[in-house]
């Protein structure tokens, strides 16, 4: 298979690589807005580097792509492969805001395109041991608090994208770059829309325009209720790049994780004590898997495992979230959808 890697000074494109060096995958060209990391992936490959999406597209004929870029960015890129008919997957958050991403989402179903998102922690076995000791899904939540801290924005300048610490490119911090994952993973888990979110952000750690410190409240229909909190505070270093701990209950066993293992507690087996399951928690080692999965459903004509309806509906929860800020934690109602101009 035939594969373009789109706006590569993006920190996850590193976690793809070798995926993409496996047999029967051709990186066949690079492009690199930001002119940091373009050149190297390119030697990498053996392939050409062009300076934007529009060149690599006019001159290159993909199989497949995997799109990165500016967060503001995204949608517009999704367009320019959905006219091509060309499938792809797009980095999360996929745009700045829900309207652009239901945009994006509609123009591909109505062409028929493939489109995949990173949304990892499905592929995770975080989810997979939850899912296992519940012997269901989604499951019966009763509680759900997840805790993943982050290194600071300086490690976003070293990379090459300094427009992360610009709201109007990045469209936030640490919650629409972090938080993504987990709200996701709360809708899944409990199976049901989230209609009320509350958050708190602060920027008191770093002071940069961009939230390094947030918190987020969600409610669904029945009244379970998830928290998220997310950083850029975390002292990264080469042993430990972040910190990610979590508890989750639901009417069966309550589960706590953190330091790659997962213990937990069934109800009706209080006798059982606390059983423990090792459980990798790094979210880097998920995207080869990602990659593998992606590709076979594509090439088999498959529908994606996560696509752009559950980007769309992770950035409704985002919006609110954002919006709850902006009016000091007010509590905000979900939109569950929204027009697109032209429509």
């Amino acid at each position: 298979m035939k594969v373009a890697l789109l706006e590569v000074s993006h920190w996850h494109v590193p976690l793809y690589l070798s995926a993409l060096e496996r047999p029967g995958i051709e990186v066949i060209a690079v492009s690199d807005k930001e002119k940091s990391k373009g050149a190297a992936i390119a030697a990498r490959f053996g392939c050409p580097e062009y300076d934007s999406v529009e060149s690599l597209l006019a001159n290159e004929q993909p199989d497949f792509a995997f799109a990165f870029g500016r967060h503001a960015e995204m949608s517009q890129i999704g367009k320019l492969l959905v006219e091509r008919r060309i499938p792809f997957s797009l980095e999360k958050p996929c745009a700045t805001n829900a309207d652009q991403v239901a945009e994006l989402r509609k123009l591909a179903e109505a062409a028929g395109v493939y489109v995949a998102v990173p949304l990892i922690f499905r592929l995770s076995e975080t989810l997979g041991t939850i899912t296992d000791v519940d012997r269901a899904a989604p499951l019966d939540v009763t509680n759900y608090a997840i805790r993943f801290i982050v290194g600071p924005p300086s490690r976003y300048i070293d990379a090459g994208a300094a427009w992360m610490t610009d709201p109007a490119i990045a469209g936030g911090g640490s919650t629409i770059n972090v938080a993504t994952h987990f709200l996701d993973l709360f809708r899944y888990l409990t199976g049901k829309p989230v209609v009320a979110v509350s958050a708190m952000m602060s920027s008191r750690s770093h002071g940069e325009p961009v939230e390094d410190h947030s918190i987020v409240t969600m409610r669904t229909e029945d009244g379970t209720v998830g928290v998220v909190e997310t950083g850029y505070a975390f002292p990264t270093t080469p042993d430990i790049q972040r910190e990610f701990t979590f508890t989750i209950g639901s009417r069966k066993a309550y589960f706590q994780g953190g330091n790659d293992q997962i213990a937990y507690r069934l109800h009706d087996r209080l006798d059982f004590g606390t059983q423990t399951r090792t459980a990798r928690l790094d979210t880097d080692i998920y995207y080869p898997i990602f990659v593998d999965k992606v590709l076979e459903e594509a090439a088999a004509g498959a529908q994606p495992f996560v696509g752009l309806k559950e980007a769309e509906e992770m950035m409704r929860i985002m919006d609110a979230a954002y919006a709850s800020a902006r009016a000091g934690g007010a509590l905000q109602m979900v939109k569950t959808s929204t027009s697109v101009p032209g429509e």
